[in-house]
């Protein structure tokens, strides 16, 4: 699975998983920055572990290039239409998944 992080996505994990503010601009260094995970763990005097941890919580609710997500609110009749018809083109296009 290939994942790209860019600010928007680093933004929408960080909402997700409540980041607090040092764990998101560690996150930020890591992916948007492109730096060491020793520089970062020196630099904020943590242990690499913790460093490799952030990454993976990064990479876990990553999503894969070329998909999104929904939410929807409304009517209850609205709402099981649009999920039948995203049934039917999964159906339909099942490579996208």
């Amino acid at each position: 699975m290939t994942v790209t992080i860019d600010e928007e996505e680093l933004a929408r994990i960080a909402k997700r998983r409540r980041f607090d503010a040092r764990t998101l601009e560690i996150a930020h260094r890591l992916f948007i920055g492109k730096e060491e995970p020793m520089l970062l763990k020196a630099e904020y005097g943590v242990i690499h572990q913790r460093i490799y941890a952030i990454r993976q919580a990064v990479l876990k609710d990553a999503m894969p290039a070329g998909t999104a997500e929904v939410t929807l609110r409304g009517p209850v009749a609205a709402i099981e239409a649009a999920q039948r018809a995203f049934d039917r083109y999964m159906e339909k296009h099942p490579s996208t998944a």
